[in-house]
């Protein structure tokens, strides 16, 4: 009988001290990963830091104020018109009004410029263009509109 006992503890000793090798060298593989994860995150594109400016411009717009669009004709909008013109202003706003049509703000020295800049299709060639004009619009005017509610059914 004692030696059973002592057979039984001494198993107990050797099964809990495998499985805590176990977990230790499981807890190191887990680190190790995650090390090698944020290495990667690091430099898993490089091309996010060979943007040029006007690739920049656009991508934060995108990104940043429009829920992360990823409208590439409005990209390249963004990249050859918008981005040249507001050259001579402190900043840039943008917000959505519908899936076509955006406010574009330009901001300098406190005074704004407002400019709606919509989407259209072509009938003939099916390509996109846009059209960008100068407007009373303010941000105000946009963001106060409310989308109407759904009527719950009675």
């Amino acid at each position: 009988m004692k030696y059973l006992i002592l057979t039984f503890f001494a198993a107990s000793f050797f099964i809990f001290g495998c499985s805590k090798e176990e977990n230790n060298s499981q807890q190191q593989q887990n680190q190790q990963k995650v090390q090698n994860q944020n290495q990667n995150d690091e430099s898993d594109n490089p091309a996010d830091t060979n943007l040029t400016p006007e690739e920049k411009f656009s991508s934060s717009i995108q990104v940043d104020f429009l829920d992360d669009s990823d409208d590439d004709d409005l990209a390249a909008f963004l990249e050859n018109e918008i981005y040249k013109m507001g050259a001579s202003y402190n900043g840039a706003a943008v917000i959505e009004i519908t899936p076509s049509t955006w406010l574009v703000s330009f901001e300098k020295s406190g005074n704004v410029k407002n400019y709606i800049l919509q989407k259209y299709v072509d009938f003939k060639t099916n390509e996109y263009y846009f059209s960008f004009k100068e407007t009373t619009l303010t941000n105000a005017d946009v963001v106060s509109r409310t989308k109407p509610k759904k009527q719950a059914e009675e």
